[in-house]
């Protein structure tokens, strides 16, 4: 399979890939604030020129496990791709709890030294690589089982 990771905001989408081990940055996707039509028309470009057979989408719950409106943000995100591009559905959208992954992906480029500048161009890309990286370790954790 080749994965996706996406780390949904509400105006720039963080990207990255994997073909099932090692997941990589890909880049980040802007747009207008909550303009998913626009957003999901430039993810699709990335999905058809990758090959991707599978999206996994950070999904952010609150510190008590609730889903707030965040979280409901990526819902209607899931709803509104599924709509425009229907082979995209619950078989091959996988939301994987991201608690935390924007402030470690903060924490690595700090601890790596990066600059103000170059963290805020790559801190969404690494998120996202953040979130695809726990959903490869939670598959691999159930093959092992």
């Amino acid at each position: 399979m080749k994965y996706i990771g996406i780390d949904l905001g509400a105006k720039t989408m963080g990207l990255a890939i994997s073909s099932g081990i090692v997941a990589n940055p890909l880049g980040t996707i802007r747009f207008e604030e909550y303009d998913f039509e626009v957003a999901i028309n430039l993810l699709n470009q990335y999905l058809v020129d990758n090959q991707i057979t599978a999206i996994v989408i950070g999904y952010p719950l609150n510190m008590n496990s609730s889903a707030g409106h965040r979280a409901e943000m990526v819902d209607y995100f899931i709803e509104v791709l599924s709509t425009i591009y229907p082979q995209w559905n619950d078989n091959n959208i996988f939301k994987v709890d991201e608690r935390l992954t924007t402030r470690m992906a903060k924490a690595i480029m700090i601890e790596a030294d990066i600059s103000r500048k170059k963290q805020k161009q790559s801190k969404d890309s690494l998120a996202a690589q953040l979130i695809l990286e726990t959903y490869l370790a939670q598959i691999d954790n159930k093959s092992l089982n």
